[in-house]
């Protein structure tokens, strides 16, 4: 039973209770006056027959049956000839007010009875709710400790349903928990991330500047340091646009307007941006004509797609050597696209494959090579974000790398 069903049940005593009440009241006003008229009645109809002298009258006729009113009326004459006013206490009254008595008499002893049956049955109900609600009290006293062990709701007093919820409470309160311990985890290991991305480019700008501040300092050196400062503060720079996108892509502020492009020109206008950074490594970028069907049409957000494919470029730049080649290529499959950009770069080794897209991870072999291991780890963000994936397996002839990315026909 429920609390408001408890309710109900109070306010369904309450009013059964002044229900019976009232109707008992009113029968018993019925009912007395029904008697008194039958009474009265009576004592006319025996005056009539003591007073009476005809004869051919038969008496238990009229006891038998209902006289007529006339006849009534002579048996009232009678009584009052012989100075019946009411007053005088015959047999017939005292029978009467013994009737009259002894009917108020029970109707009082029922009605009291009753309402005391109803008062116990009004305080049955409330001891119950007292009880439950002690119960729930103690249960959500448990919960606020947080030590989460298992409640103790096998009180009769709780409802199936009230335990159900109860502990129901406890899962979600214990869920909510542990995702916020999680979450403090994840928050302090990225200001320690940050921490020690942020070390190494300030100690850097911090050296050379002191350097600079040296007043024996040739032009070339002078020329060498600013470059290196320029360098730091370039690097910074990108981190700190990283850290921003990072940052608004798990809360959630940043919105992917996901529509069907021609993939074609989202891999041109990234091809684009890193063209230049390409062309001083005497490093080609190609596209095989037949890899690209003519008018791909796919459902992307074309502005972080972008995004995405100048992360994994720019990588492969990095970490390519001089006169090396990138290839990329798309191939249509039934239910989705795969999109292939093949490096001739360090490669990455089997065991790191996962652990890449990773934030701020920095495999072994590129620790001492400029970076802050935000990319990847946002690329796949940006892809899962449009149901899709990315993955990374060795190159042809286990050299260089091959980064996969694939997007959903619809």
């Amino acid at each position: 039973m429920g609390l408001g069903s408890r309710i109900s049940t109070k306010k369904f005593l309450l009013f059964t209770g002044f229900l019976i009440i009232l109707s008992t009241l009113v029968l018993d006003l019925i009912f007395l006056s029904n008697l008194k008229s039958s009474y009265d009645d009576t004592k006319k109809i025996i005056s009539k027959i003591a007073g009476s002298t005809d004869s051919n009258e038969n008496p238990i006729k009229w006891l038998k049956e209902a006289p007529e009113e006339d006849w009534l009326l002579q048996g009232e004459a009678y009584l009052a000839f012989y100075g019946y006013d009411g007053q005088t206490k015959t047999v017939w009254d005292e029978k009467y007010l013994a009737s009259r008595n002894k009917i108020i008499l029970f109707s009082s002893v029922f009605d009291a009875l009753l309402l005391l049956l109803l008062f116990f049955l009004y305080q049955f109900i409330k001891e119950k709710d007292t009880q439950r609600v002690l119960e729930i009290e103690k249960a959500l006293r448990q919960l606020q400790t947080v030590d989460f062990s298992p409640l103790d709701v096998s009180s009769p007093d709780l409802e199936p349903v009230l335990t159900d919820r109860i502990l129901s409470l406890q899962e979600q309160i214990q869920t909510d928990h542990t995702k916020l311990q999680k979450e403090k985890e994840s928050t302090k290991a990225f200001v320690t991330d940050i921490s020690h991305q942020l070390k190494t480019p300030v100690a850097a700008l911090k050296t050379n500047l002191e350097l600079l501040s040296e007043e024996d300092l040739t032009k070339l050196q002078q020329t060498e340091f600013l470059s290196r400062c320029t360098s730091q503060l370039k690097g910074l720079e990108n981190l700190t646009k990283a850290l921003v996108n990072i940052s608004r892509m798990e809360q959630d502020m940043i919105q992917l307007h996901i529509q069907p492009a021609r993939i074609g020109e989202t891999i041109l206008a990234a091809v684009s941006r890193v063209y230049e950074k390409a062309s001083e490594k005497q490093i080609s970028i190609e596209m095989p004509p037949d890899s690209f069907p003519e008018r791909i049409l796919i459902p992307h957000d074309k502005k972080w797609t972008v995004e995405v494919l100048v992360n994994i470029l720019d990588n492969a730049i990095k970490y390519s050597a001089e006169y090396t080649h990138i290839t990329i290529t798309a191939e249509p499959l039934v239910s989705y696209l795969k999109i292939d950009i093949e490096d001739e770069g360090i490669g990455i080794p089997k065991s790191e494959y996962h652990n890449i897209f990773k934030r701020f991870y920095r495999g072994n072999s590129v620790r001492e090579l400029e970076g802050s291991g935000v990319g990847l780890y946002l690329a796949r963000e940006i892809m899962e974000k449009q149901n899709g994936s990315i993955f990374v397996r060795s190159g042809h002839g286990k050299k260089g790398s091959i980064f996969s990315i694939q997007f959903p026909n619809a």
